[in-house]
C-alpha cells in the first residue's frame, strides 16, 4: 500500500485559489497557475524579510 502525502492548505488559501479560478476561467489554466505562482513567490519573500528582521532583533 502506498502512502499519500498531502500538503496542508488553510481554508483561506483554498478560498483564494477558488476565487482565482473563477476570475480567470475565461483566460485559461495558464493564467491561474501564473497568478498562484506569483502570489506564493510574494509570500515567500515576505517570510524571508520577516526572518531577517527577527534575526536582527534577536541579536540586540
Amino acid at each position: 500500500m502506498t502512502q499519500q502525502q498531502y500538503n496542508f492548505r488553510t481554508r483561506v488559501e483554498r478560498e483564494r485559489d477558488a476565487k482565482l479560478v473563477s476570475n480567470y476561467r475565461e483566460i485559461g489554466i495558464a493564467a491561474v497557475l501564473a497568478a498562484k505562482a506569483a502570489r506564493r513567490k510574494d509570500e515567500s519573500g515576505k517570510a524571508t524579510a520577516q526572518r531577517s528582521v527577527a534575526n536582527a532583533n534577536a541579536r540586540d
